[in-house]
């Protein structure tokens, strides 16, 4: 049994346990870190998971780096202990209590309070299946909810799996996970919540793997009800204060339809009364008045109606989410196949062209700067800062000269019938998406791309 203060791995000194954890300092870089201990059949069986977990090193630290970079609300395991007949994870310590800690503290939270939890963890498993990472067992007990609000998925297996739980597995499991965020307890087969995000959950856990949305349409379906939802409040003190205040408005609107009855009795007693405004001045005074006001009036109108048109393009721009992916790309001239963000598809689609949204908040030369990778898409406030998803037998434009070739990373045509426009003079085919920057490009292959940040490699053939 461990003890306060043990090293485990000459390395992690034990601090405190909580429940099956424990916290621990790093003597490495003082860091706190969290050590999960799991008991395997056979001390072969140790050896073996160490044997992959090294063996999965390089690629997992890539996969792992790009998702953070698109999404830190996620926690992986960053080394692995051998001790005894069992192992040690080692993760970074994310402050704050458990999902499932929360809710028996607090009990079931309203949709409002689920719905930025919700955001946090489909970003996280969004951009963890975006790299080919699943988690394979999500639980309100793996999800930390640290004190300024925000929701961390934890709890990936330091191995991956490819007979473990797949991509619709996680989503299902997420959507049990919310409803217990909503109801206090975990779902039944095939039940779901009722309000707003009763929708949303019935179709992350459709029973129909092909029928269940994925992460990122589910983020992308959480927005759509996030700009549906009427605003509310959480503090009970502004649920006892609005109706008194809207009994004053009402007694104020009342005391004003007296009061202004009693003044349109007076003038028209007084205007009966009166034989000093001849009738054809009254006519021509009251043709002048009318003019004016209905000129006023049409132009107060017009006014009004134009500052309450709702901009459709901005209302777009606006509703993407980030870690959602767009059919879209550019023409030889740099200009987007659309001037409006069309509706999310999922990022391995088989199209043309698939963007990634990295961001909706940072401005264009933020989003360059953060990547040579990233390309940004503007319209009035809203930048969209976006990465191209390559995909296999789809075609892009370059520019060949004496010194080389210019790839459109941004471009997309049509590779039975191409049209060349701009600056652009070849059509290449993408023939591979390398994963891993020292698996070489096929001998056909005519031009290699790098890609994120140097970690991947595009490989094209030309167009035939």
């Amino acid at each position: 049994m461990s003890e306060q203060g043990e090293l485990v791995g000459r390395r992690y000194r034990l601090i405190q346990k909580t429940g099956d954890h424990w916290r621990a300092v790093d003597e490495n870089s003082d860091d706190q870190v969290l050590l999960s201990w799991e008991r395997l059949p056979s001390s072969q069986d140790v050896a073996d998971r160490l044997a992959l977990f090294v063996q999965q090193h390089d690629e997992r630290t890539r996969r792992q780096a790009a998702a953070l970079r698109t999404c830190p609300n996620l926690a992986f395991v960053d080394d692995l202990v051998a001790a005894g007949d069992g192992v040690w994870s080692v993760t970074r310590h994310v402050e704050g209590r458990t999902l499932a800690e929360d809710i028996a503290h607090h009990g079931p939270a309203p949709a409002e309070t689920l719905r930025p939890v919700a955001r946090d963890l489909l970003r996280a498993l969004s951009a963890a299946h975006a790299e080919g990472m699943t988690h394979g067992g999500i639980a309100p007990e793996l999800v930390r909810l640290e004190a300024n609000g925000t929701a961390v998925l934890t709890g990936f297996d330091a191995i991956q799996d490819p007979d473990q739980a797949g991509e619709a597995d996680d989503v299902r499991s997420l959507g049990a996970v919310l409803f217990y965020g909503l109801e206090g307890r975990m779902p039944g087969e095939s039940e779901t919540p009722t309000g707003e995000l009763g929708p949303l959950i019935a179709a992350m856990r459709a029973e129909d793997p092909d029928e269940r949305i994925s992460a990122g349409e589910a983020l992308a379906l959480l927005g759509e009800a996030e700009n549906a939802a009427p605003h509310t409040e959480n503090d009970l003190t502004s649920h006892r204060v609005l109706p008194v205040v809207g009994a004053i408005l009402a007694i104020g609107i009342l005391l004003l339809l007296v009061v202004g009855l009693s003044e349109q009795e007076s003038t028209d007693y007084e205007e009966s009364e009166s034989d000093s405004v001849s009738t054809t001045d009254s006519d021509e005074y009251s043709d002048e008045y009318s003019d004016e006001y209905s000129e006023e009036s049409s132009d107060e109108y017009s006014e009004e109606i134009s500052t309450t048109t709702s901009d459709s393009t901005a209302e777009a721009f606006e509703g993407v989410v980030e870690g959602s992916c767009l059919p879209i790309y550019q023409d030889g001239n740099e200009e987007w196949n659309t001037s409006t963000p069309p509706d999310p598809v999922p990022c391995n689609s088989k199209t043309a062209g698939v963007f990634k949204v990295i961001s909706t908040s940072e401005s264009s030369s933020e989003c360059t700067i953060r990547s040579t990778d990233y390309v940004p898409w503007s319209y009035e406030d809203t930048t969209l800062c976006l990465d191209r998803v390559w995909i296999p037998d789809f075609c892009v434009l370059a520019e060949t000269t004496s010194e080389g070739t210019d790839v459109g990373e941004t471009t997309a045509v049509d590779c039975t019938a191409p049209e060349i426009t701009g600056r652009y003079n070849t059509v290449l085919v993408v023939s591979s998406v390398r994963d891993d920057p020292s698996d070489n490009c096929a001998p056909g292959d005519t031009w290699v791309l790098k890609a994120d940040e140097g970690e991947s490699h595009i490989c094209f053939r030309n167009q035939t």
